[in-house]
């Protein structure tokens, strides 16, 4: 489904952004080791050095950013793997897994995160923020824990929320395996900041309750319940455009507080589904410091089809924290909570199906990528072009790419 929303992604070929100009960039002209090492934006993204390194040594030219892609890809669906392969008895029931699936396809916010390496980083946040809801086992997912948390922690600055709602889990479940987690994550995120971080003011945003309530309201309650329309558009405009008037706000933060409220008195009431409160902390918690850190104006994330990678995460794993208590409800409740988890599958179905972006498209005036790299052999200064459209690359032309 994701690949067949982006054909022009495989037959054209397709760096994305900085993925190219940066990473591929980086890889194709610094010695391996610093290029895997390198710190871009302020922190060190591993998986992405590492990624592009084997584009840039082990593939041939014409084929690097279809390897990016299908790599890509595979983090994209790594998330959904812990979840589909987990033996919890939560996830045991097919209709479960379905509504997981469809959910994590639907309702998220992920074209700006699809198909390529670039933002791997996300990918790996979500799936550390999923394994603190799955149970620790001794098979081989034990393993593939320690190195997701090991790579998040050295992919982005993310998952510093992460390590306070780890070290509670560890204290109350008092497990082995949780302890590992929590030293696999807090070893990385310190190697991280103490070797990598370095503080870039643009990234840096106050903390305002208004602000962040009413972008909250808006990407994970507002579209996600009533889709991208002629109906609810013109709402999220007048958001945009009175983001700071404290009379245009008060809708979406008494809603946003309600919601949480809510949530927490279900927690409350409900014994078997406080195990969800790591995750649903975790969206909290993510959602608000990729708010802080996001880079432009905040008000932004109230234009739509912008900001997506700063915001599927919570998105997504507000859609877990809704299976796994409904799963944990009794007849009504559960009928309930179904209910409202079909019928965000059914809007977010037809905003993936029915919106004009349902199909990714190549550029205006952009060329296959392996045309590109004829060119380039040609003249070796010849300048990619890269999607999306504003974003050029040149590479110093070697004979073993020729």
């Amino acid at each position: 489904m994701m690949c067949l929303r982006a054909p022009d992604v495989f037959i054209y070929g397709r760096f994305w952004a900085e993925e190219g100009d940066v990473f591929f960039h980086n890889a194709w002209t610094m010695p391996p080791l610093q290029a895997l090492f390198h710190s871009f934006g302020g922190y060190l993204n591993l998986p992405t050095n590492a990624v592009t390194l084997v584009a840039r040594w082990l593939i041939p030219l014409e084929y690097a950013p279809y390897f990016t892609t299908i790599v890509g890809l595979l983090f994209q669906l790594l998330p959904l793997f812990l979840l589909l392969s987990a033996k919890d008895e939560w996830l045991n029931s097919f209709k479960t897994r379905l509504f997981l699936t469809l959910l994590l396809l639907f309702v998220p916010e992920t074209l700006e995160t699809s198909l390529q390496s670039l933002h791997i980083q996300f990918q790996l946040t979500l799936a550390a923020a999923i394994i603190l809801v799955l149970q620790p086992n001794y098979s081989y997912q034990r393993w593939l824990k320690l190195l997701v948390l090991m790579f998040a922690g050295l992919s982005g600055l993310m998952n510093f929320a992460l390590i306070p709602i780890y070290a509670v889990r560890c204290w109350l479940d008092k497990d082995k395996l949780r302890i590992e987690e929590f030293i696999a994550l807090s070893i990385s995120c310190c190697v991280q900041y103490f070797f990598f971080y370095e503080k870039i003011e643009s990234r840096f945003h106050s903390f305002n309750l208004f602000d962040f309530s009413t972008i909250f309201f808006a990407h994970e309650l507002y579209i996600p319940f009533g889709g991208i329309n002629r109906f609810t558009v013109p709402y999220i405009d007048y958001l945009h455009d009175n983001m700071h008037n404290i009379k245009a706000v008060i809708i979406p933060f008494t809603v946003t507080i309600l919601f949480i409220a809510g949530v927490l008195w279900i927690f409350h009431a409900y014994v078997k589904t406080r195990p969800a409160i790591f995750l649903f902390a975790s969206a909290l918690a993510l959602f608000c410091i990729s708010v802080i850190g996001s880079i432009g104006d905040r008000s932004g994330f109230l234009t739509l089809f912008t900001n997506q990678r700063y915001l599927f995460i919570s998105q997504s794993i507000l859609c877990i924290t809704l299976v796994y208590i409904t799963n944990q409800l009794h007849h009504l409740s559960q009928k309930i909570g179904r209910a409202v988890i079909c019928w965000l599958i059914l809007v977010g179905g037809i905003h993936y199906f029915a919106h004009p972006t349902f199909i990714i498209k190549a550029p205006a005036n952009c060329l296959p990528w392996q045309q590109q790299v004829e060119l380039w052999k040609r003249n070796p200064s010849y300048n990619f072009q890269l999607w999306p459209d504003w974003v050029h690359m040149t590479l110093t032309h070697h004979d073993d790419k020729k």
